[in-house]
């Protein structure tokens, strides 16, 4: 139950960051809270990250390469008992926090995949191309294409047919491609309510489940800003932000700023 979004330089305007990705985590509300992030290293990689006490991993992350990790579930329309138990969900971005390109991420992602029995889906970007994998009973099947226009995934309990529809025309008509929009209107869409319909919104709210947190990452040439919100969008939580210096050398790739 995830709203995951991503805006390109070309969206950003000349004088932004590289990328910025944002990503609001909904929840059941009898869930323990995730930990506020923190620095962690993973076989040398550094890396920014929040956890998830229950289940030990996380559903987002950041590395000195310049890349972001998303993680979102996937609720089918039916249900299929390959599908239980297996390894947590959120294993797999810290299990993936020391390759250094999309093409590694591709090629650790399999066996790391096999032990997870629920389906997934796994975005990880570095803001010219995005790797996105869906996966279940262990196995998985990945993709890579160009970042060439806003990007948007979401998942929902109550079955992720029910929810993308209204989501996806909300985000076409409010981060249009093609368009300069800045991080306004990427959080204007993730504060988002649809008016008698709070169990689909982005900033959703039903009797057992709620958005109970958004995390924003902003990635230039220099550094990667982590600005964790505590709280749902509707509540205007104060953010807790951390910054991550790119590593020397890392080779990573930028878009050209391209002038209006």
């Amino acid at each position: 139950m995830c709203t995951l979004t991503i805006l390109p330089r070309s969206s950003l305007g000349p004088s932004a960051v590289d990328f910025r990705v944002a990503f609001s985590r909904d929840e059941q509300r009898d869930r323990t809270p995730g930990t506020p992030p923190r620095f962690e290293d993973h076989d040398g990689t550094r890396s920014v990250l929040p956890r998830d006490p229950q289940g030990g991993g996380t559903w987002i992350a950041v590395t000195e390469h310049g890349l972001v990790f998303c993680l979102l579930n996937v609720n089918p329309r039916a249900h299929d008992p390959s599908h239980e138990g297996g390894l947590s969900r959120g294993r797999l971005i810290p299990g993936l926090l020391p390759a250094r390109s999309l093409a590694e991420v591709g090629s650790r992602l399999p066996a790391l995949a096999e032990p997870v029995r629920r389906p997934f889906r796994l975005v990880v970007t570095d803001g010219l191309e995005v790797l996105e994998a869906t996966g279940a009973a262990g196995g998985v099947t990945s993709a890579l294409g160009p970042l060439e226009a806003p990007f948007m995934r979401c998942s929902s309990g109550l079955g992720d047919h029910v929810v993308e529809p209204l989501r996806e025309e909300a985000f076409d008509r409010m981060l249009p491609p093609g368009a300069r929009i800045g991080s306004e209107a990427q959080d204007a869409y993730h504060r988002l309510r649809f008016e008698g319909r709070d169990d689909c919104s982005v900033d959703m709210s039903r009797a057992d489940a709620l958005t109970v947190s958004w995390t924003v990452i902003e990635v230039d040439e220099a550094e990667a800003r982590l600005s964790h919100h505590p709280a749902p969008p509707r509540e205007s939580p104060t953010p807790e932000s951390l910054l991550l210096p790119m590593a020397r050398g890392s080779g990573r790739r930028t878009a050209p700023v391209v002038d209006a």
